[in-house]
């Protein structure tokens, strides 16, 4: 496996959180397999555990607030979700998209199960959501949010360098077995 990171720190590729999302977006072509967009989160109350999206609409109030704020907050984030949704209403009428969309959801299964199997985190789901960074994916795409930096027990743990590792490995193990059709 070659993995090309589209950061290695907490910075953006652009300062204009519309192009930096676009840039990252950009990565998943038809040149690479797979695009899986890495986050740690974070919520104004306790909440803990690791939740795995793909493309699509979601009716859940609640996680569109939260696709809002990761898509850039406030009018930018409206805006771009907007966008977004826009795309997953057009994807929908497309064949390919709807394969790709297939492939996708058992990504995120995969490397869902992987991650919970690893780490013994509470299970929040396998969803999908009108996240920008994997709107246009012309591969299977997901978003994996390996838990809360805010959570007093998760996030201490997502500090540490044994963990991390840990989640790592559970990643790749859930890519692989996508890659082998569950074997």
């Amino acid at each position: 496996m070659e993995v090309i990171l589209t950061r290695s720190s907490d910075t953006h590729l652009s300062p204009d959180k519309a192009t930096d999302l676009g840039l990252r977006a950009e990565m998943a072509n038809s040149k690479r397999n797979l695009f899986i967009s890495i986050h740690v989160n974070s919520a104004p109350n306790a909440a803990q555990g690791i939740e795995t999206y793909y493309f699509g609409s979601t009716l859940d109030q609640s996680l569109l607030a939260q696709v809002i704020r990761e898509n850039g907050g406030g009018e930018l984030g409206q805006r771009l979700t907007r966008e977004a949704q826009s795309v997953g209403e057009r994807l929908v009428r497309d064949l390919i998209a709807q394969s790709n969309l297939k492939f996708s959801r058992q990504l995120a299964h995969y490397v869902q199960g992987a991650l919970l199997e690893a780490t013994g985190a509470v299970d929040r789901g396998v969803r999908q959501a009108p996240f920008y960074v994997i709107r246009n994916a012309r591969i299977p795409a997901i978003l994996v949010e390996v838990g809360f930096a805010n959570h007093p027990v998760e996030g201490r743990r997502l500090q540490t360098n044994e963990y991390r590792q840990t989640l790592a490995l559970a990643l790749a193990r859930g890519i692989l077995r996508f890659l082998n059709n569950g074997e």
